[in-house]
């Protein structure tokens, strides 16, 4: 009789240390907490895929700057949407510097001559990305721009002989 009442507390005294431990291990984490910048629900990098074609005399036979304007800030987006291509080229540098967080504007530049056979690119969107633009630095009078989706999965951007052209495909 004691054997067996010896036995049985040795159980239940086994089994409420199970129990105390296992409800030990249920409360602690099952590694580090991660930790992100975005909440939930919000827009992740996206990715745009980038082709361009360049006809053997665009440009009038000369080099053709290219540059892409990504860009965060309603106000300067519709600045920008105002300015040709030749307005953009002269001041570049200038709205480069009055805006120098890259949350705000990323530019890509880049300059190819005619008929040069150009890579496929890709650039990474960040979020805060609202809106884009292409400026074409053509020789002849014209706005030479055109408005993107950055959300967009592929651009063809056309430098033809005398105008931009953008076929966006979603």
């Amino acid at each position: 009789m004691i054997h067996l009442k010896r036995t049985l507390q040795f159980r239940v005294f086994l089994s409420a240390c199970l129990l105390a431990l296992a409800a030990t291990l249920a409360g602690c984490p099952k590694g580090p907490k991660v930790v992100t910048k975005r909440l939930p629900g919000t827009a992740k990098e996206s990715k745009l895929d980038l082709r361009v074609h360049i006809a053997a005399q665009a440009n009038g036979g000369n080099p053709i700057a290219l540059d892409i304007v990504l860009v965060s800030d309603k106000e300067l987006m519709k600045e920008l949407q105002k300015m040709t291509a030749i307005q953009w080229f002269e001041r570049r540098n200038q709205i480069i510097l009055d805006h120098p967080k890259q949350s705000e504007m990323i530019v890509r530049q880049w300059e190819w001559a005619p008929g040069q056979v150009v890579a496929p690119d890709r650039l990474v969107v960040a979020p805060e990305i609202k809106a884009g633009i292409i400026f074409a630095n053509y020789f002849n009078p014209g706005d030479h721009r055109a408005i993107i989706n950055p959300r967009a999965k592929d651009i063809l951007i056309k430098l033809e002989e005398d105008k931009l052209e953008v076929v966006t495909k979603k």
